[in-house]
């Protein structure tokens, strides 16, 4: 199994660009162990915000050569003088701890990297310390990503949105500030799930559809990854990429992951997801609840005993801009495309043991920046989740109103059916139906043969 190398291990080397060490701990390359630098580094004093930065910078200098994405540290700064005196006399005093923690949490000095089937499970004092380094920004890059590993894509006075990395910060510092208060006893558990070999969809088609509900909401919110709206059995779609983890914008992906920091180190042991695979986060605990996507975007404190993570779903839909669609098809319909989606699909919503009133909470999954058609995504979950026993409640917003009432009323047309109905309901939608129109044919269908 590979493995993924923190920078508490002596294999971790670099040039002592200050003259931090005596040269007695250079060895023959001139090189001297990276964590005694880091070790070094945490014993200077931080009282202000560019105390902070400093520390930061020499960091970012020794393990890159320059401060990369961090660039000038304004946001961080920013956050950080917002907070005041706090900041310096609780939240750093506690990442220094975590930070400096990590020989003693991990003995092996590094991480299984997923592969199917495989499960890394954490303690709350374990997902602390990579917390803690991915904001001091000491960790290498894994081997399959070049970026979005650390925290310093936050930390430039230039963002693309403002708001979320401010937000993004906040959640972190939220985290060590008020660590005491989380349960202690949690472990914390990163798994990768690929489709089973023996997986055929037709030993399904008889089953009967599970229960369907479509909420509709004002705005999303965060809420949807608590453990308390979830419930233990319960869990929710994350309309991932393919490389997961965290951003610097505001999509459900990097809301979700940004709100979460104990989510955030599966960057580091999560390979590109395969077209069969996923990956399950559980009990990682929210810092706040936020409002609003993209551009519009708003938080609020969460109470202590709501911070309780529930299961995150990573699934990456097919980017339906990538593929060839010249030949006037939509490519949601075609097969390929219907069977790669219920395979993803199923491989999530059957991760986890079969409970009794489970549910699958999902916004419109693939169909945001990834152009999938609505409709035809949202029968495909819903076949999903019949096959694996799993009830489905789709979620809206404002701005898919008219989508929620008609596919609400398509859903309770079709109850009391079977994932054969479904497929054959697919089936039966023109091949050339443009992308949006879909739901409007089945229904206009349903009429005629009434």
């Amino acid at each position: 199994m590979s493995r993924y190398i923190l920078p508490s291990s002596e294999s971790q080397r670099c040039l002592d660009r200050f003259s931090l060490l005596d040269e007695a701990e250079e060895d023959a390359d001139g090189l001297c162990s990276l964590w005694r630098l880091i070790e070094n580094v945490l014993d200077q004093p931080v009282h202000s915000s560019s105390d902070l930065s400093d520390v930061l910078s020499t960091i970012s200098h020794l393990v890159r050569g320059s401060d990369g994405a961090a660039g000038d540290y304004g946001t961080l700064k920013g956050v950080v003088e917002s907070i005041g005196e706090s900041f310096y006399t609780q939240t750093w005093p506690q990442i220094r701890r975590c930070a400096l923690d990590m020989p003693k949490v991990f003995a092996n000095s590094s991480l299984d990297i997923l592969e199917p089937g495989k499960r890394l499970r954490l303690s709350r004092e374990q997902a602390a310390s990579l917390v803690a380094h991915q904001f001091l920004c000491t960790l290498a890059a894994p081997s399959w990503r070049a970026e979005y590993y650390d925290f310093s894509i936050w930390y430039d006075s230039n963002q693309r949105h403002p708001v979320a990395a401010e937000i993004y910060i906040t959640t972190v510092l939220t985290y060590f500030r008020d660590m005491s208060q989380l349960d202690g006893a949690v472990v914390l558990e990163y798994s990768l799930h690929a489709l089973p070999v023996d997986f055929s969809s037709e030993q399904f088609l008889d089953a009967p559809l599970s229960p369907l509900t479509v909420t509709s909401v004002p705005q999303f919110t965060t809420e949807l990854e608590e453990l308390a709206f979830q419930q233990s059995s319960g869990a929710v779609v994350v309309s991932a990429n393919k490389d997961i983890g965290f951003g610097q914008s505001a999509t459900q992906e990097e809301l979700f992951v940004g709100n979460c920091p104990e989510a955030c180190p599966a960057v580091l042991v999560t390979p590109t997801l395969k077209p069969d695979q996923v990956l399950v986060v559980e009990g990682a605990a929210p810092m706040l609840r936020i409002t609003g996507q993209r551009r519009d975007i708003s938080w609020t404190p969460l109470p202590p005993e709501d911070r309780r993570g529930g299961r995150l779903l990573f699934m990456d839909a097919l980017e339906i801009d990538e593929l060839d669609a010249d030949d006037g098809i939509l490519v949601d319909l075609k097969p390929f495309s219907v069977d790669r989606e219920l395979q993803k699909a199923y491989t999530a919503f059957s991760s986890w043991l079969q409970q009794s009133n489970s549910t699958v909470w999902t916004g419109l999954w693939g169909c945001g920046a990834f152009n999938g058609d609505p409709t035809v995504k949202m029968i495909i979950l819903w076949m999903a989740a019949s096959m694996a026993g799993r009830n489905l409640c789709i979620v809206c917003d404002a701005s898919q109103e008219d989508f929620a009432q008609q596919f609400d009323e398509f859903a309770k047309s079709t109850k009391g059916g079977t994932v054969s109905d479904l497929q054959s309901i697919l089936n039966s939608i023109p091949k050339t139906t443009e992308r949006l129109h879909t739901l409007e044919h089945i229904l206009s269908s349903q009429q005629a043969s009434e």
